[in-house]
């Protein structure tokens, strides 16, 4: 009975131990992580594109229009451009083979 105890004492020992080891090894692996560099990211600056679509062109197109008759309207009238007001417009035909 007595060698049982031993054999049993021993085993006990040598199982905590191994198990300490281990958490200790696995301790200093964790602790190493923070010496290895992570490589760095690179920061891209994306610029968006200026893209124009037609509807913006058009809406510039019809600014500028807008713009044109009203100078047209004040030279006519003798007036300045800040009384008149354009509200609405429409265009008509786009042939101008007939002038």
């Amino acid at each position: 009975m007595d060698n049982i105890l031993q054999e049993g004492v021993v085993a006990l020992i040598s199982g905590m131990g191994i198990v300490f080891l281990v958490l200790i090894l696995i301790a200093i692996i964790i602790w190493l992580f923070k010496f290895i560099q992570q490589p760095q990211e690179k920061v891209i600056e994306v610029v968006p594109a200026q893209v124009t679509t037609h509807e913006e062109e058009q809406q510039t197109d019809d600014l500028e229009l807008i713009a044109v008759i009203t100078a047209a309207i004040a030279a006519q009238l003798d007036t300045s451009t800040d009384k008149l007001q354009v509200k609405s417009f429409r265009k008509i035909g786009s042939n101008r083979s007939r002038w």
